[in-house]
């Protein structure tokens, strides 16, 4: 399989204003996500992992060292279309239905919104924040470092909502090495790469303008198929 980078879902022309300019989101695609895919391809060409997709490569790799070259650029380059994924420069505002599942596991769908950015603004160093569903059907926020994803993550001790939902107690084994097994329906990248164009060091404001652009449609549609297990796990 050769990769090539997903269209974006929406006209960039302008960027994602307010939250990205328009220099900002061509360098994340037209560069970075570009750069990593050709990496992805080189790296895998002639290998066991040519012709799987971006998912099982990183699936794959997550538990061999000597593949860690590969799984970094395959895990970013997975991250980095699924935050362009969740942004529209079309805001519209999450359906009711949207807000009590989310309320549901966070008491109010504003402290929701905080908890996810005190998670963001804790990350030190490059990172990712997400709001993540359990297999048992949890919600959570979670951060990850690098560029590694919500669903190659190893287990952390942190309480990610009221009801004491942990990184660790959403991890199952798998070839017996734990790791967070976790869907992601929001990604915000905290690389530098992502906010430094647009807000040097202000990483605040990245942050707050970020729900200004977030896409609840696509969030919503990522929640739906795991929906019934959310309204049966309390």
């Amino acid at each position: 399989m050769f990769h090539q980078r997903t269209p974006l879902p929406y006209d960039a022309t302008n960027g994602l204003e307010p939250f990205l300019t328009r220099p900002a989101v061509e360098f994340l695609y037209n560069k970075r996500l570009a750069q990593l895919i050709d990496n992805v391809n080189r790296m895998t060409g002639g290998t066991d992992h040519e012709g799987k997709s971006i998912y099982d490569v990183i699936y794959a790799t997550a538990q061999d060292p000597t593949q860690a070259a590969l799984l970094n650029n395959a895990s970013q380059a997975w991250n980095i279309s699924f935050f362009l994924e969740s942004v529209t420069p079309t805001y519209i505002e999450p359906r009711d239905s949207m807000k009590r599942d989310i309320a549901d596991h966070f008491g109010t769908f504003e402290r929701f919104k905080s908890t996810f950015e005190q998670s963001a603004l804790g990350l030190f160093g490059n990172g990712w924040t997400w709001l993540v569903v359990s297999s048992s059907g949890e919600l959570a926020v979670m951060n990850t470092f690098n560029a590694v994803s919500p669903f190659t993550a190893l287990p952390h001790g942190h309480k990610a909502s009221r009801k004491g939902v942990s990184y660790a107690s959403l991890s199952e084994k798998i070839d017996e090495r734990p790791f967070v097994y976790a869907t992601p329906i929001l990604g915000l990248s905290m690389w530098q790469e992502a906010f430094l164009p647009d807000y040097a060091i202000d990483r605040e404001s990245y942050v707050q303008n970020f729900w200004k652009c977030v896409n609840w449609s696509a969030v919503e549609e990522r929640l739906a198929p795991m929906r019934s297990s959310l309204n049966s796990a309390w």
